[in-house]
């Protein structure tokens, strides 16, 4: 059952549309989002639900370029894929919204750039070596 609601074209479209309204509510503010009255707790809160969703956007872009490989090294990719996002979701989540140390500053930020950072760099060594062993084998 599961198998036939992720599908590449699900994954794609999904992502694809989480990444535009990301793009979109980036482009609005969360300042005017919130009234354009004053600096609340409400901007503090859609940075970080806006910061939670972050890697959607480079599982919108390797979900792309996967769509039209072959469907081997497509699975490979989504079963790191599965549960790497939700992962880098939770740990965004938990992460706290300022840092107070200096020597190692942790924050949403800079984990939100570091899961991405590092599901974008795996993605293509797991990608590449799916494809040169493929086309090992198929020679």
């Amino acid at each position: 059952m599961m198998e036939k609601l992720v599908t590449k074209k699900n994954v794609l479209w999904i992502s694809g549309f989480v990444t535009v309204v990301l793009f979109i509510l980036d482009q609005i503010g969360t300042f005017r989002l919130c009234g354009s009255v004053e600096y609340g707790r409400c901007m503090d809160t859609l940075y970080d639900v806006l910061i939670v969703f972050l890697p959607t956007l480079p599982l919108f872009l390797f979900s792309l370029i996967t769509y039209w490989m072959q469907d081997e090294i497509y699975r490979a990719w989504f079963r790191f894929a599965r549960w790497w996002i939700p992962l880098s979701m939770l740990l965004i989540f938990l992460a706290p919204d300022y840092s107070g140390d200096w020597l190692f500053p942790t924050d949403k930020g800079r984990i939100a750039f570091l899961v991405s950072l590092l599901f974008v760099v795996i993605s293509i060594v797991l990608i590449a070596y799916r494809f040169y062993t493929m086309r090992k084998k198929s020679s």
